[in-house]
């Protein structure tokens, strides 16, 4: 699809407080990636999106701003563009479809969207859809004929230390007796408080063992999180704006978090996971985990903390649940994505 002597791509995604920052932070590792190999990657993002994602602070002179008129974006790209095109526009937005990406075609010569809901059309010539349990069928009335589509977490966008560290993390894994470590993590925003509510329920469960809790510094209830962690021990953790993710999987033997796409990272390392479903789109992640023994669902934003609480008990109580559920994690996903797709864009 694309030439040996590609050079440029521009992306398109936001991140906020309330759409968290999945979006952002795959397409940076795909632009991590292209960059590795050559590429001048540029990203075209909305209002907020460089406040909630620091990482693009170091990509800043390649941020195109864009002004919030949906209509208006492909040609705000071209302007930013100074009319040159560019070798591969890459959309990752459930606010957009074919009718942003057809007029990015202006400058734009291949399109790669990177979708999870497979309920809109769009105008690609490659499409990924990086969840368990998706079809290339199902995009077959959304996308053009001639459009390749990559399904399954076989091609998830992980960053490198995830592939690197996981012969180790298995390793420890099959070895390990208990839950010596749990890892709480509901994104960088986490508008709804449930890092607080996870903490609650593992000091409730009894638990006594280490706790990370992630959590972004902006988070509204953040405060809360530091005290209830001061009560519960030196060994609770609140770690914010955290870069290496990576490690803090591996480390751990038990998470407590969201079913998006970070499910992936943890599968990678084989970590299973409790699992809250704070969005729709969560519902058909979170439930294809489960089915593959990966993960266990503990209920939405109305979970009763009693309900969380026993949640908690019950797995640590069954060791054996644990490795089993780490090791169909760890059958889900091997962390080498990224270096598929990049081959897919070249293949075409």
């Amino acid at each position: 699809m694309i030439g040996a002597d590609a050079q440029t791509a521009v992306f398109r995604f936001d991140a906020g407080p309330h759409m968290g920052g999945g979006h952002a932070m795959r397409c940076l590792t795909l632009a991590d990636a292209m960059i590795h190999a050559g590429w001048r990657c540029r990203f075209a993002i909305g209002a907020g999106t460089m406040e909630t994602v620091h990482r693009l602070a170091a990509h800043a002179a390649d941020c195109i701003a864009l002004s919030g008129d949906v209509a208006a974006e492909p040609e705000e790209i071209l302007t930013a563009l100074a009319g040159a095109r560019c070798d591969l526009l890459v959309a990752d937005h459930y606010g957009r479809d074919a009718d942003f990406e057809t007029p990015c075609r202006a400058f734009a010569d291949a399109v790669l969207v990177i979708d999870d809901l497979a309920d809109r059309p769009h105008d690609a010539d490659l499409l990924l859809d990086q969840n368990l349990g998706r079809r290339a069928a199902d995009y077959a009335d959304l996308v053009p004929a001639g459009c390749r589509v990559l399904t399954g977490p076989t091609y998830a966008l992980l960053r490198p230390e995830f592939a690197a560290l996981r012969s180790n993390a298995l390793v420890r894994r099959r070895a390990a007796e208990r839950v010596e470590r749990i890892l709480v993590s509901f994104g960088m925003a986490d508008p709804n408080g449930l890092t607080l509510r996870g903490l609650r329920a593992i000091a409730a469960a009894g638990y006594k063992g280490h706790v990370d809790a992630v959590i972004g510094g902006g988070a509204p209830d953040i405060a809360d999180v530091h005290a209830l962690a001061a009560e519960m021990g030196p060994q609770v953790r609140v770690l914010s704006d955290v870069e290496d993710m990576a490690t803090l999987m591996a480390d751990a033997d038990l998470a407590i978090g969201a079913g998006g796409t970070t499910s992936w990272e943890r599968c990678a390392l084989g970590l299973p996971a409790l699992v809250l479903i704070v969005a729709d789109n969560q519902i058909p992640i979170a439930e294809a985990l489960a089915d593959a023994g990966a993960a266990w669902i503990i209920g939405d934003l109305g979970v009763a903390e009693g309900t969380l609480r026993a949640a908690i008990g019950d797995i640590l109580a069954d060791e054996r649940a644990v490795l089993a559920g780490a090791m169909a994690a760890a059958d889900i996903c091997d962390g080498e994505g990224c270096g598929r797709v990049l081959e897919a864009l070249y293949d075409g």
